[in-house]
């Protein structure tokens, strides 16, 4: 009997310790279960914060060294623009100023390579001595490329010509078209780094409409044309953008996507993206789409209180997206900067995601009047008292 009692309390006494044991472990590993769920909340609060969450962002403002005066342009991160004597050339990027002295010039272009001018029917590269004249023609405008420029004349029976030249200004070839009487609206240069383009959009007055070409060609071909769009109806094509993969056309009603083929030509029409009433303001290429700031036309709204993200497909799948923000004040500058759309407002500056999630609302110490983009590394606002240099600090 005694016996019987002992092994009784033995395997109770084993039965209580086991019991103490599984306690105690199952609160051990509650413990580190607790400590690793806390880890990776915290992982994921930290993520969501980077992707959605508001930044604090810092605008520094330096003073340019950019003088008040007219003609503004923005070409290959330069600034140019003209006083009553002087033609300046600002490099944002490294905050250099150079200018000549001129006079009486009717008009300009510049890029990182070459200064041009014009004036009656001279044509001068500034830094050379060689003046070429186009006697018996008018001068209308001019453009430079990097290793080119075109000149837009007009013969003395009132059609429109482009005159290539190298960068020496010696010719390489003299663009006609066969349109009756057609009126260059835009041209400009497109660079590949392997080539050279030249793009123009003329318009042709037809019985019932206006009809807009687009012709772009290879300027280290001796200018051969190497593409000649469709005939695009009651729009005027007036810029042209280039990707990696990509040609787009941007006019008054659309905007057109071609694809780029291996021989360094263009396909036919692949897409085209309504943009009626808007104008494109900036234009930034990614792997696979590309974006399109657009503000309304002033003669929609003098105000241009809204501005649109049109995003547009590079690939097979053919696709676009339009996102929009209204702001409750003008609008005097937008950029896409940064993977993001930066918007300088006469009170703040904003910055959104490509999705239009609000990141950033800074209140601007310097009310602007007109703001121009330098590359990755900010911006030029031009405000009433003074040029800043501004970039965004994260």
């Amino acid at each position: 009997m005694r016996e019987l009692i002992r092994h009784i309390r033995e395997y109770l006494r084993e039965s209580a310790e086991r019991k103490l044991m599984i306690g105690r472990m199952t609160v051990s590993r509650l413990t580190i279960f607790g400590i690793a769920a806390g880890i990776l909340l915290a992982g994921v609060a930290g993520l969501l914060y980077m992707m959605y969450g508001k930044r604090d962002t810092v605008l520094n403002y330096t003073r340019a060294d950019v003088d008040l005066g007219f003609d503004y342009r923005m070409k290959q991160n330069l600034l140019s623009y003209r006083t009553s004597d002087h033609l300046y050339i600002y490099d944002g990027e490294r905050d250099t100023n150079t200018f000549y002295e001129l006079h009486g010039i009717d008009g300009y272009d510049a890029s990182q390579t070459m200064t041009v001018v014009y004036a009656g029917q001279t044509i001068q590269r500034q830094g050379r001595d060689e003046i070429i004249t186009l006697k018996g023609y008018s001068i209308l405008d001019i453009r430079v490329g990097t290793e080119f420029a075109a000149i837009l004349f007009q013969s003395p029976n009132g059609m429109h010509h482009i005159l290539i030249l190298d960068r020496n200004l010696k010719e390489v070839n003299t663009l006609t078209f066969p349109e009756r009487n057609p009126r260059v609206v835009a041209f400009d240069f497109l660079n590949t780094g392997s080539t050279e383009l030249l793009w123009v959009s003329t318009m042709n007055a037809k019985q019932f409409s206006e009809e807009s070409i687009v012709r772009i060609y290879d300027c280290r071909n001796g200018g051969a044309m190497i593409h000649f769009s469709t005939a695009f109806y009651n729009q005027s094509i007036y810029d042209a953008y280039l990707s990696d993969r990509c040609l787009f056309l941007v006019g008054t009603q659309a905007i057109i996507r071609y694809d780029r083929d291996e021989s360094g030509g263009f396909s036919a029409e692949r897409d085209r993206v309504r943009v009626y009433g808007s104008t494109i303001v900036d234009f930034m290429a990614g792997t696979e789409s590309a974006y399109f700031i657009a503000l309304p036309d002033a003669a929609q709204d003098e105000e241009n209180s809204l501005v649109r993200l049109i995003t547009i497909s590079q690939t097979d799948d053919l696709w676009s997206t339009v996102m929009q923000k209204y702001l409750p004040a003008p609008v005097v500058g937008a950029f896409v900067h940064h993977q993001s759309i930066c918007i300088f407002t006469k009170e703040n500056f904003l910055q959104f995601s490509f999705a239009g999630k609000k990141l950033n609302d800074v209140e601007q110490p310097h009310i602007p009047s007109a703001v121009y983009e330098f590359g990755d590394t900010g911006f030029i606002v031009m405000s009433g008292d003074g040029c800043w240099r501004v970039t965004v600090t994260e």
